[in-house]
């Protein structure tokens, strides 16, 4: 057992160390490589040698790192895409989850409320220090964090790399979480990272940013999901720019006029294509930026301006450009007028999807998964068919998710992404594209069915070991129940032998005595003779019993069985025993062949005894369907309808008809002058055992490694 755990151990160290980074670590987002990092909801892509969230939902993460990492220091560059919530850093993270706060951990952030925070959550969060920054944040700008955990200290440091002016945030536990990975968090604020970096470090470097600076050691606050909510609506509320909230609600009648749905954009002019003004919400920007409106969906080309995030409600002008059943806006200016969450998709299905009216709008869809993803370092490709209809998925500036990679053929899928009708995109193969937003738009409704080819074969290619084990232990199972028929039987032979039939010899002596006594020629001896013969009868059956349990349940041919059974009975007295057998020999079950063996024994010892024949002849011929036994004698014949029956003492007979009667046989007896011949019609039953019986060789060695030979030796007595 020890060596065993120490091999566990061994294995899981050599686990983890070749699947989480090691210290020092830094990022791969420039080249564009991210499956170390697994995302918990948020929509994240690289972008221009960083990654970026552009949701704002509330709790986005992205983790990587080892779970053994203790006392380090990781810093990033920051820059904030939302008008509310914040975005930082977490240290000593573990038991992550989907949802707000859903791990436990440190976190130090940039908060749009001019604050850096830091705070420890534990599926809820505990905020102990929100330090003010002098200069107010801005969107769109990079800035600089670092966070540092040596014991259970946690010191954050946020940069201004212009101005160079530095905000400190620190906290103390006494009850800490000393090791975890690291992660990068957005709340209810989209956000970009890049240089993220990860090192060793000593208590030196905690103290570099705590010397001088306040370190708490208690929350201030324990901030709730609901409490937090309302201050993020607090906070929009009160940071939506001035010239924004000027410019929208001082819209001139004119400018209201000019703005158009989007549906009405397809039914333009393509001689003379218009510039127009539409507003919508962003759904996708990657490969390229959609809106939406309450109408339809809009591809934009050319944008210039601020970078968007998902939800954001913006204005954009541009040349249309109309396109069947979609619509490109080339060299557009787009303006954001308010950010807002992401709306929800409309459930729609692949034969809708296809006529083109929800083309450039957030859908819900199902499919089927035909074949693995063809994942490349930029993109995924999903091939997938719901009813008589083809389409495909795919997610352009894709992290490496374990999603993807995770996904098997013939799995039912629900996606949610842009539906693009363009032959751009679709190459005219399906009749529409869904452009997915990130790993988190696709999620598994159900495995491949069991049924496939694949998983048949593999069922198919299991069971032929198992049925060859099965008839393995079969065979053997077979072995050991005729072994133990056979020493069951020859035991019951010892057993006649050395009691009745030794005892009825017995009785048999002692009466043959008293009548040969010279006082019993005067006395009435007819029941002493009686029981005398009944003894001697009885003898005889044991004698034949004994026989028969040897002879049975041996791979002999039923003409051998019959030949050596009644060679042995015909044995010191001058008849002639002739045993034949014509046609195809067909083995018989113990219980028939007994009752053959039985009814032979007793026709022979009846032609010994009251026939006083020279000769008996045992003839078997094997039909299809029945066998016939006939056994024919040339002594003296009886009267068949005047034979002695079982009430006068004379069991013989009857006891022929009755065995007979149990195995279904019909049972003629024709005597006269020249003799008796007793003929036995016996069916066969059809085999149902299986072809195995038959065809394999080895069987019968199995047989023979039991044959009985040995132990009827042994059971002579």
């Amino acid at each position: 057992m020890l060596g065993l755990a120490v091999i566990a151990v061994t294995a899981g160290l050599l686990y983890f160390s070749s699947t989480s980074p090691s210290l020092p670590y830094q990022d791969s987002f420039s080249s564009g490589r991210t499956g170390e990092w697994r995302a918990y909801a948020g929509n994240w892509e690289t972008h221009e040698g960083a990654i970026r969230n552009l949701s704002e939902e509330g709790g986005a993460k992205l983790i990587t790192g080892s779970p053994e990492w203790t006392d380090y220091s990781v810093e990033a560059d920051i820059m904030l895409l939302g008008q509310s919530g914040d975005a930082g850093l977490i240290v000593r993270s573990s038991d992550e989850e989907d949802g707000i706060d859903s791990y436990s951990g440190y976190y130090a952030g940039l908060r749009l409320h001019n604050e850096l925070v830091i705070g420890r959550a534990d599926h809820g969060w505990m905020e102990y220090q929100a330090a003010p920054i002098r200069a107010p944040l801005r969107t769109f700008k990079w800035y600089h964090l670092k966070v540092v955990a040596v014991g259970c200290d946690v010191a954050a440091v946020a940069s201004d790399p212009e101005t160079g002016q530095g905000t400190v945030a620190a906290l103390r536990e006494k009850d800490c979480a000393r090791k975890g990975r690291i992660g990068l968090r957005s709340y209810f604020a989209g956000g970009t990272w890049r240089r993220v970096r990860v090192a060793r470090a000593t208590r030196a470097d905690l103290l570099a940013i705590e010397q001088g600076n306040q370190v708490v050691d208690s929350p201030e606050a324990m901030q709730t999901e609901a409490g937090y909510s309302a201050m993020v609506a607090s906070i929009r509320h009160e940071s939506v720019p001035v010239p924004a909230q000027a410019a929208v609600a001082g819209r001139s009648a004119a400018s209201q006029s000019r703005t158009r749905s989007i549906k009405s954009l397809r039914l333009v002019s393509e001689l003379y294509p218009p510039q127009v003004t539409v507003r919508g919400n962003v759904v996708l920007t990657s490969p390229m930026l959609y809106i939406e409106d309450s109408t339809g969906g809009l591809a934009v080309d050319g944008v210039h301006g601020a970078s968007l995030k998902l939800g954001d409600e913006v204005e954009a002008t541009g040349i249309i450009e109309p396109r069947g059943f979609s619509a490109i806006l080339r060299k557009a200016t787009v303006s954001l007028l308010w950010s807002r969450e992401p709306a929800p998709p409309l459930s729609v299905t692949a034969a809708q999807a296809a006529t083109g009216a929800f083309d450039g709008m957030y859908i819900e869809i199902e499919g089927s998964l035909e074949a693995s993803p063809e994942i490349a370092p930029q993109s995924v490709i999903m091939n997938l068919a719901s009813g008589n209809h083809s389409y495909r998925a795919i997610l352009s500036g894709a992290r490496q998710e374990e999603v993807f990679s995770g996904l098997l053929p013939h799995s039912l899928l629900r996606l949610r992404g842009v539906c693009v009708v363009d032959p751009e995109y679709s190459k005219s193969l399906t009749p529409f594209v869904l452009f997915l937003r990130s790993g988190g738009d696709v999620g598994v409704i159900s495995g491949p069915p069991w049924w496939d080819v694949r998983h048949l074969g593999e069922i198919a290619l299991a069971l032929i070991p198992l049925t060859l084990i099965g008839f393995l232990i079969f065979t053997r199972a077979e072995h050991w129940r005729m072994r133990a028929v056979v020493e069951e039987r020859s035991r019951m032979a010892r057993e006649i032998h050395d009691t009745l039939a030794q005892g009825f010899a017995g009785i048999a002596l002692q009466l043959e005595s008293v009548l040969q006594k010279p006082w019993a020629q005067g006395v009435e001896i007819a029941p002493v003779a009686v029981a005398c013969q009944m003894a001697q009868q009885s003898r005889r059956e044991a004698h034949r019993s004994i026989a028969a349990l040897r002879t049975l349940h041996t791979e002999e041919a039923l003409e051998d069985m019959l030949r050596k059974l009644l060679q042995t009975q015909v044995a010191g007295s001058r008849v002639e025993l002739a045993v034949t057998a014509t046609g195809t020999p067909q083995r018989l079950s113990g219980e028939l062949a007994g009752q053959v063996l039985r009814i032979a024994q007793e026709a022979v010892a009846n032609a010994l005894q009251h026939a006083l024949a020279t000769r008996i002849e045992v003839r078997l011929v094997f039909e299809p369907d029945n066998v016939l036994v006939e056994i024919a004698d040339d002594g003296r014949g009886f009267d068949v309808s005047g034979a002695p029956l079982a009430e006068e003492g004379h069991f013989g007979i009857t006891g022929m008809a009755e065995r007979a009667t149990n195995i279904k046989a019909d049972l003629a007896i024709r005597s006269d002058n020249a003799g008796t011949r007793i003929a036995l019609k016996l069916p066969i039953p059809r085999r149902q055992g299986p072809f195995w019986h038959r065809v394999l060789w080895w069987r019968a060695r199995f047989r023979t490694s039991i044959h009985p030979t040995a132990l009827h030796r042994n059971a002579r007595g």
